[in-house]
């Protein structure tokens, strides 16, 4: 977490920019779970639409923003990750929260496994972290969990949601 707090403490001083905290989140997270990929996502008002701000992937090296999932495509993913506050699913083809992932995004990045984990700025949902395991199924562990409970606490501070037309 040491490169998360770095960028936090930056951000407050003025040495940093939150897209900086967003890059040291998923590093952090990814070199941390040994995670495929990690991502940062904020909800928009309303809570109905979520919009990467920052996906890391170690092995290609690079950060990358994009991606807007809406709650009118995926209600079953919505209503699991704000009901309750994180979505462990080892098999993400068949989870029933993420399993309408699986066309769209998990086949084409061979994404079997994913662990999500609200982010919280003053006990109020704005936004979410995400952990995807490629190639084979992963059962993720409690050590996982708690990484991306830690970042999130972190980070909650300086996330904030997003209008819903951007």
């Amino acid at each position: 977490m040491l490169k998360t707090q770095a960028a936090v403490f930056g951000l407050r001083i003025g040495h940093t920019t939150v897209a900086d905290v967003w890059k040291a989140a998923c590093e952090d997270i990814a070199e941390t779970t040994g995670a495929s990929r990690a991502s940062v996502w904020v909800f928009g008002r309303g809570y109905q639409t979520l919009t990467c701000v920052n996906i890391y992937d170690p092995t290609q090296g690079g950060h990358a923003v994009g991606g807007v999932l809406t709650r009118e495509a995926y209600p079953d993913y919505f209503r699991a990750i704000t009901n309750n506050a994180k979505v462990v699913a080892p098999d993400a083809l068949t989870h029933p929260a993420t399993r309408g992932f699986a066309d769209a995004y998990f086949k084409p990045h061979d994404v079997r496994s994913l662990l999500d984990c609200i982010v919280l700025n003053e006990n109020v949902a704005v936004g979410v972290l995400c952990c995807e395991q490629s190639g084979a199924e992963r059962g993720w562990r409690p050590e996982d969990i708690a990484c991306l409970q830690a970042v999130s606490m972190l980070i909650g501070s300086v996330c904030q949601m997003v209008d819903e037309d951007t």
